[in-house]
């Protein structure tokens, strides 16, 4: 999760986000026949999601799982990880390490892949480029930001922050929603109109942070911290924002 020395390095490609195309900001449909559940990022630990899963007694049938991104590195399972994106009740927006894979396969220069390694992204080493190149088509489908329903409330995820007055402007910037730790960083309570709630990872907190309607729930797994496991119906019986 260290940012990166330079943005304009290994920031989002311009032939990969056209910021109007509506694709990148998935909407879901409320899921009626059972919960949801927000995941902070996993970073490689697939064991750790699996034991928590079997804590909550997840059903594969007819609940949802929705990750804040950053799937991989660090942890000792990436490719169990990336395997989730295949699993049909797993959604997950584009965290910046999904970003920096996306970016090494795509740019080719020392640069893209030595800021790649150097933020966790070993394990790639010993993986077929036919492989990875397959991965980062896969990762380029993923969206920005997610909103889905849930108990007459709108419900909003992406990676790391979002710092736009109103949900609806999620269109317009790409850079926050992967990088971005201005709102930690400044402690800002500013309200996000147009949304009840927004789910970020990406910086590491001691314990899940509301600041104003924006919830960061990372707490750096691969710091033999605890995954993040947000039961959404529970949270908003018990959180009025």
């Amino acid at each position: 999760m260290l940012l990166p020395a330079s943005h304009a390095d290994i920031g989002l490609m311009s032939t990969d986000l056209h910021l109007n195309q509506h694709h990148y900001h998935l909407q879901l449909t409320e899921n009626v026949k059972g919960r949801d559940f927000i995941v902070s990022d996993l970073h490689g630990f697939r064991s750790k999601l699996d034991s928590l899963l079997k804590q909550v007694k997840f059903s594969y049938a007819h609940d949802r799982l929705i990750s804040v991104g950053d799937l991989i590195d660090r942890g000792p399972e990436s490719i169990e990880c990336l395997y989730l994106i295949d699993e049909p009740w797993f959604w997950a927006v584009r965290g910046n390490h999904e970003q920096m894979l996306i970016n090494a396969i795509s740019l080719e220069t020392d640069t893209s892949w030595s800021q790649w390694i150097l933020n966790g992204g070993k394990w790639s080493l010993g993986q077929p480029k036919d492989e990875l190149t397959k991965w980062a088509e896969s990762l380029t489908k993923l969206p920005l930001t997610i909103s889905l329903p849930c108990q007459n409330h709108n419900i909003g995820i992406c990676h790391a922050e979002y710092v736009q007055p109103h949900w609806d402007q999620r269109y317009l910037e790409t850079e926050n929603l992967i990088w971005g730790r201005s709102r930690l960083h400044k402690n800002n309570e500013t309200w996000i109109d147009g949304v009840d709630w927004v789910f970020s990872g990406h910086t590491i907190v001691p314990d899940v942070r509301k600041l104003g309607n924006s919830v960061f729930i990372e707490r750096g797994a691969y710091l033999n911290h605890d995954l993040t496991l947000i039961n959404l119906q529970q949270w908003l019986t018990s959180e009025l924002p």
